[in-house]
């Protein structure tokens, strides 16, 4: 239940199309749905709005990566058709972009209201007596080969979700975190045509419109920090990716900072412990956590349930 932590810092912007050599997402005709489904469902039972479906503009840096981007994109078609428009034409003000070199846009994007989320499934499984809120230290946990117990609590297995401190965990200390420290900023803008756009404006960092000239703006990727404050240093790197984008001047009114959880890239890492049937772990999601965690959470559960196999990129005892 800490305050700060990555999730509930995170933009959570959902994007197909990622990184500079513009590459389809890691397995996202598969995540992406399943994901899609996913908040749509949790909205009714919640009764509320977390989900935001919002498309991208994505920017080209300069001329050769257009002509590499329309190359790839009609070499490479059955990759990307499900998320750009037949329309080649893309429109967006010169006079609040920096677009010289044109654009794309990108379907079935959006990003999740992370913090109003979790706060609402909290809410949710409080009310169900299905969550608690309580110092967990591992030690206390005791483990055998039926089940687990932690104080009056029993069950079959134990799942650690424990983010970016995943390996300080005694039972997984042996694997090998590489968190980030990332850094967003929150502006307002009142130039009419930034105010204007309703998409989230991306090249090399990314601005997500609030409405009435406010965006949230990120972000950069610290992976020798030595706290998870936000900095100066990082102020500055996210300021420069915002002028890199934006045009007119802005103003900043917010600054925070989360520690990405990444163990291998933007994989995640579940499944059960090499050793110990009965403990497992899903970790590792880094940026894609919004569009990744609900199709792993669900293949885990299946596995840990069913015994239905793990996608072998991601199991914990293959990889490990």
């Amino acid at each position: 239940d800490e305050p700060e932590t990555s999730s509930k810092v995170a933009a959570g912007i959902v994007n197909p199309i990622t990184g500079g050599r513009l590459a389809a997402s890691w397995r996202v005709n598969e995540m992406l749905p399943f994901a899609r489904k996913f908040y749509w469902d949790m909205e009714e039972e919640l009764n509320l709005q977390v989900f935001h479906h919002t498309r991208i503009a994505r920017l080209f840096r300069d001329r050769d990566q257009k002509s590499e981007w329309l190359k790839k994109s009609a070499d490479h078609a059955e990759q990307f058709e499900s998320f750009l428009d037949s329309a080649p034409d893309f429109e967006i003000s010169g006079e609040a972009f920096h677009a010289d070199s044109g654009g794309f846009e990108v379907k079935q994007a959006g990003w999740l209201d992370v913090p109003v989320f979790l706060q609402a499934v909290q809410n949710h499984l409080l009310e169900r007596l299905g969550y608690a809120i309580a110092n967990f230290d591992p030690s206390d946990l005791e483990v055998s080969d039926s089940g687990v117990k932690w104080k009056r609590i029993e069950s079959q297995t134990v799942v650690f979700c424990q983010g970016w401190e995943g390996n300080q965990n005694p039972f997984f200390d042996w694997l090998p975190m590489n968190p980030a420290r990332g850094e967003i900023l929150e502006i307002s803008c009142d130039h009419p045509d930034a105010a204007a756009e309703k998409r989230i404006v991306n090249r090399n960092g990314w601005l997500l419109a609030l409405g009435d000239g406010t965006f949230r703006a990120g972000s950069n990727y610290d992976h020798q920090f030595e706290s998870t404050e936000p900095t100066p240093e990082g102020r500055q790197i996210v300021e420069e990716k915002i002028r890199g984008l934006l045009r007119p001047e802005f103003e900043v009114t917010g600054h925070r900072a989360g520690i990405r959880p990444i163990i291998r890239q933007s994989r995640a890492v579940i499944g059960r412990h090499p050793a110990k049937e009965r403990v497992a772990f899903f970790n590792g999601l880094g940026s894609k956590g919004v569009m990744n965690g609900p199709l792993l959470a669900a293949q885990l559960a299946d596995h840990l349930v069913h015994g239905a196999p793990l996608d072998e990129e991601v199991d914990l005892r293959r990889n490990f």
